[in-house]
């Protein structure tokens, strides 16, 4: 059940008024039987799995709870801890594994090979074992006591506007919500339809037109030369953009008019004037979240090696942001371009300050930026790329048979749809950068008169009816 279909509509009308048509006492049970529908509706397997994990983990967070002072924490811990990464490294990365074994092996023979499992990822699992882990950590560390209210605790671990591609969410955020009841509030539900409203137009309207020669690309990618994987090298950042950040929204715009605050995962990554600052404005909760649990224990632990254990921790930092996108040495070098980038500005900080003292503020702001978007441009190019090789063949062909035009391109076979996203995304952009210069957008859209604004509103869903049907699945669902 895609967010942008008309069941998901329907059950979302359903849902909504059984929440607020109950006593506020069981309108967190309402919210859980609605994901356990959700669920449902993906896989009967997936719910069985899911449900499984929730139970496992709350219980073990109690565990650990009742443990607290006695000499078996730290093995209950340890235990919660593994538990929990071996049913992610089962599922998501035992083949990988197995792959790269058998790689090995195949130099000494061939009949060392071990046998691939058949084994379907669940959806959403980096997610919510993200989530379980954060929680556990947290009660290990007496910064939180255990969930007692099994309902709860299942919300935060899959309520369903969160569960397809997160965001990576917080216990000490979302528990105290749900302890605390919702009661129906006018503006916070205007508030989530606008945004969801927004979040589906970037998705729909942006996310699908420009997702379409990306997806073409990569998918032949030996067909391309020049021009085409020069556009796409662009195209890509925009794309992914779009489409993750679009859901973020809708998945945060249903929450809120349900009366619940999920974390933020974007906020303007394209104006950030570095790779340290970008990551701090985008996937803001799993960036975060290795920053909390994994950066700075480790800089506190090993901190008498100075700047040496800044950059180990920075390395292994990244390392796990790019394997938990996926089981592929793409991801892993996705990972390692991001550790040594912010490596070096880290190494280089005081010295790169000095020669922009020396330069134009405009060149310098614009210029960052500019050198950091193409950054990522290129950490895409693994990002999206099937193998090491393709992703080789990529960068060593863009300025090869280099044709300086746009018209007749294979990649852009509806070139009104082509337009219309391009115009749209430069919409976004600017929205976004009169939002940090200060300019509260939201407040100076809903004073205008209610022609203009419900205009609007109707602009949006218009385009957001003519192209969708046609569109792609989220990128970050693979996740």
């Amino acid at each position: 059940m895609q967010f942008n279909s008309f069941h998901y509509f329907v059950f979302l009308l359903i849902t909504f008024l059984l929440y607020y048509g109950v006593s506020q006492r069981f309108r967190q049970a309402v919210l859980l039987a609605a994901s356990v529908f959700f669920i449902s509706t993906l896989s009967l397997k997936l719910l069985i799995f899911t449900l499984a994990f929730v139970i496992i983990n709350y219980f073990l967070g109690i565990w650990l709870h009742k443990n607290a002072e006695s000499r078996h924490r730290v093995k209950i811990f340890w235990i919660s801890v593994f538990l929990n990464i071996g049913i992610l490294s089962f599922f998501k990365y035992i083949n990988f594994f197995f792959e790269n074994i058998n790689f090995l092996t195949g130099y000494i023979s061939s009949s060392l090979a071990l046998p691939y499992l058949n084994l379907l990822i669940p959806v959403g699992i980096s997610y919510y074992t993200f989530q379980a882990l954060g929680y556990l950590i947290r009660i290990n560390r007496k910064a939180e006591k255990a969930e007692p209210n099994f309902i709860y605790f299942a919300n935060y671990m899959v309520f369903f506007p969160k569960f397809l591609a997160g965001p990576v969410e917080r216990s000490n955020l979302f528990l105290p919500q749900a302890r605390a009841g919702v009661s129906f509030n006018a503006d916070q539900v205007s508030e989530g339809l606008r945004l969801f409203l927004w979040g589906m137009f970037k998705k729909v309207v942006i996310g699908d037109n420009l997702g379409a020669p990306v997806l073409l690309l990569y998918g032949n990618i030996e067909n391309y030369t020049g021009i085409s994987l020069m556009l796409v090298f662009v195209l890509q950042a925009l794309h992914l953009y779009a489409d993750f950040s679009g859901y973020t929204d809708m998945a945060l715009g249903v929450a809120r008019a349900f009366g619940l605050k999920l974390t933020p995962n974007f906020n303007r990554p394209f104006l950030a004037r570095n790779v340290g600052e970008f990551w701090r404005r985008w996937h803001i909760s799993l960036s975060s979240w290795c920053n909390d649990f994994i950066f700075s224990p480790f800089i506190v632990k090993y901190r008498k090696y100075g700047n040496r254990a800044a950059i180990a921790g920075i390395f292994l930092s990244f390392y796990v942001i790019g394997i938990w996108h996926g089981a592929n040495w793409t991801f892993v070098m996705v990972g390692v371009l991001q550790g040594i980038a912010i490596s070096y500005e880290f190494i280089t900080k005081r010295k790169r300050l000095q020669i922009a003292s020396k330069l134009s503020p405009f060149l310098v702001l614009h210029g960052s930026r500019l050198i950091t978007f193409l950054f990522f441009c290129l950490t895409l190019v693994f990002f999206n790329s099937q193998n090491i090789g393709d992703a080789w063949y990529f960068l060593t062909h863009m300025f090869q048979d280099v044709q300086l035009q746009l018209k007749g391109n294979r990649l852009i076979f509806d070139s009104t749809g082509f337009l219309i996203a391009m115009l749209a995304f430069l919409f976004v952009l600017i929205t976004e950068a009169m939002q940090e210069n200060g300019v509260d957008v939201s407040s100076k859209f809903l004073r205008q008169p209610r022609l203009v604004r419900w205009a609007g509103y109707y602009v949006m869903i218009g385009f957001i009816f003519y192209y969708s049907g046609a569109g792609t699945a989220f990128v970050y669902l693979q996740f």
